[in-house]
């Protein structure tokens, strides 16, 4: 007799977070071929993560992917005010959106739901979703663990944040953080949460998730200080160490899926470990501000240090010095995408400079690839704390900003000193472990055995 089970997927329609959870999902729907996934995202989303042409062919029978709301009035234009307020605008709708295509896919499967998988972002519309429809619900958290510790200890947060003498208090009571400060912190957690939707969903979030069935981490365990561990574990009902679910059921959006722009044809004439490669991530939070990508461009030229750039053609065009390509095309290349994992992966690859975003991070570690890092937004800050001073395989930017004589202290001690040197058999140690727990055996195996167990029986 086939499986009643039904899984609607609320996914986060922003940044890497489809990518992530559509590659959780296809590794889902092959394990438990009987359990029927419905895929809620946007229209954009959607085109992006699975493009319709080849979309049959990208995913499991099993899988049906259906678009929703976003929540943006009619001609909304995105790039025009604040780079929050898609999210904001699609947040306020969600609930009504998400609950639209969760009726949409029971009337085409013919099935109730019986389980909500979501993203963490959307813990506080999902609960309120599987509470009324009376179906358990688990938490799919993309980013840092202690990010999402954060998130638990919010209120703890917000009270010393209201009485702290400086920015550089440190979050001692919450367990495994010590180190962090509060101006690592994302803004929209310490902000009044009548600020904006994403305000008062990122103070809720913590209060919240305790009640998901199961909480689901991207990350490894083995990575992670044992106190924070603990104290996550002690806080849910079931927490699950799935590793790190790379990007893999296809290309970025609108983005060759081969190296067409030669990259790493061009890596291949440079010499071990030499070239610098920059990518400040494709959203628009991660982005450093125009004159700090200027500053970077002459530290670049001023050290001939050999780069590989990923700069979107408006950022190349208003943010470069002029004449900077022309006087280092035999140095550099610039690049308006790039395949960031097989670049790493070259043995040409030296360093990379990055905003930390938590993917980004865990790529070049098991690339073992050292990083220097220029946080810009959200969690960004609490994952360049983890590179520069946790696991010790990178550093951040002198007074956390890109300038010119920064960036060459930065480029100096990374590819050039004992320092870098440390830095590089740090991270290469860190691989090697990452290989090791990734492997058959590993917790992050039985762990995703145990969720496939959780979704065919709850």
């Amino acid at each position: 007799m086939p499986s009643e089970k039904h899984v609607a997927v609320c996914a986060f329609p922003f940044g890497s977070h489809p990518w992530v959870l559509a590659n959780l999902v296809g590794k889902l729907a092959a394990a438990a071929a009987d359990v029927r996934f419905s895929f809620l995202s946007t229209a954009k989303s959607n085109s992006a993560v699975f493009p319709p042409p080849s979309r049959a062919a990208l995913i499991p029978p099993n899988l049906r992917v259906y678009d929703i709301g976003d929540g943006l009035p009619a001609g909304y234009r995105e790039g025009t005010g604040d780079p929050r307020d898609p999210a904001d605008l699609f947040l306020r709708a969600a609930s009504a959106s998400f609950q639209a295509g969760v009726d949409a896919a029971e009337r085409e499967a013919g099935r109730k739901v019986s389980l909500l998988l979501t993203d963490g972002l959307l813990t506080v519309v999902a609960c309120e979703i599987a509470e009324k429809m009376h179906v358990p619900w688990v938490a799919f958290w993309g980013s840092a663990p202690h990010s999402l510790s954060m998130h638990v200890y919010a209120d703890q947060i917000h009270q010393l944040s209201r009485n702290a003498t400086g920015e550089e208090k440190t979050l001692d009571m919450i367990p495994g953080l010590s180190l962090m400060r509060m101006v690592d912190l994302p803004e929209e957690l310490v902000m009044d949460p009548d600020t904006s939707t994403i305000c008062r969903m990122f103070r809720e979030l913590g209060n919240v998730i305790p009640r998901a069935a199961a909480v689901v981490m991207n990350s490894f365990a083995e990575m992670d200080p044992e106190p924070l561990t603990a104290d996550l574990k002690s806080k849910f009902n079931i927490l699950l160490h799935l590793g790190m679910l790379t990007l893999a059921l296809s290309s970025p959006p609108s983005l060759p899926s081969s190296d067409e722009t030669g990259c790493l044809t061009w890596l291949d004439s440079r010499g071990p470990q030499t070239v610098v490669y920059i990518s400040f991530g494709s959203g628009p939070l991660s982005s450093p501000p125009p004159d700090e990508i200027t500053s970077l461009a002459e530290a670049l030229e001023s050290t001939g240090t050999p780069f590989l750039w990923s700069l979107n053609d408006r950022l190349r065009a208003r943010c470069l010095p002029g004449g900077f390509e022309e006087r280092t095309s035999g140095q550099g290349r610039i690049v308006p995408w790039a395949p960031q994992r097989e670049v790493l992966g070259h043995p040409a690859c030296g360093a990379f400079v990055t905003h930390c975003g938590y993917n980004s991070v865990f790529e070049s570690m098991a690339a073992g690839v050292p990083m220097i890092g220029r946080p810009v937004a959200v969690d960004q800050r609490i994952c360049g704390k983890m590179v520069e001073e946790v696991w010790g395989v990178g550093a951040l930017v002198e007074g956390g900003a890109l300038t010119r004589g920064g960036m060459v202290k930065a480029l100096e001690a990374v590819l050039r000193s004992e320092e870098g040197k440390a830095m590089r058999e740090k991270v290469g140690e860190l691989r090697r472990r990452l290989v090791e727990v990734a492997g058959p055996g590993g917790r992050a195996e039985a762990d995703f055995k145990a969720l496939v167990e959780l979704i065919s029986t709850l």
